[in-house]
């Protein structure tokens, strides 16, 4: 799973009406059809200061990935810049028990907005007993499922140890940013946070269909 941060660049709002409209007819030519391998390939405008796009795809193996980034570079090189990515894998919580088929977790028709940021924890967490660290997730996740304004949140934890500069990419996707920020302030009282050190930047998406 990857997630690509883009920003535009001058030369994409010099374009003409025309222009424009040739490079979002390539581009969403690609998400529809990525090419082998790739499961999901979603857009989302981007309210940050810092950044315009956010590319989230998902693969059925790191070569698939690297192929549908560069068909995505080959497009938007000359318009979009870089400005963050994260590089996850997408796998079954060891604190909970896996039901289902994750792939088909991806394939749902999407949600309005996209929230995802990295993640990572302190070693004095991984030296917690196994026990203990599932007694405390079992707290944070219970906190979570049980607040009245969860309903409809989907949430992907996705990790990135050894290959990105993150142990964790976290993904959400909801109908209502309000309810999720209440969701989000209300797990800062979870016991868990006590061994988060690495939680930003966020990155929020709004849904969309084609570029600006």
């Amino acid at each position: 799973m990857n997630v690509l941060v883009e920003r535009f660049k001058e030369s994409y709002w010099a374009l003409t009406q025309s222009g424009r409209n040739d490079v979002n007819s390539r581009f969403i030519s690609l998400l529809k059809n990525p090419g082998s391998g790739i499961i999901s390939a979603r857009i989302y405008l981007s309210p940050r200061e810092d950044s315009d796009l956010l590319i989230w795809y998902s693969a059925r193996s790191p070569e698939a990935a690297v192929t549908f980034k560069i068909a995505v570079r080959s497009i938007l090189a000359a318009f979009t810049e870089p400005v963050y990515s994260m590089l996850s894998i997408y796998e079954d919580s060891p604190y909970l028990k896996g039901e289902g088929n994750l792939e088909n977790t991806l394939t749902q028709p999407p949600l309005k907005y996209f929230v995802c940021y990295p993640m990572s924890k302190n070693v004095d967490w991984y030296l917690l007993d196994f026990s203990e660290r599932k007694r405390i997730m079992a707290n944070h996740i219970g906190m979570a499922l049980s607040h009245p304004e969860n309903r409809g949140i989907r949430s992907y934890t996705t990790y990135s140890f050894g290959i990105g500069d993150q142990e964790f990419v976290v993904m959400y996707e909801t109908d209502d940013l309000a309810a999720w920020s209440h969701v989000t302030q209300k797990l800062r009282e979870a016991e868990a946070r006590k061994w988060i050190i690495k939680e930003e930047p966020i990155f929020v998406g709004i849904m969309c269909t084609d570029l600006p």
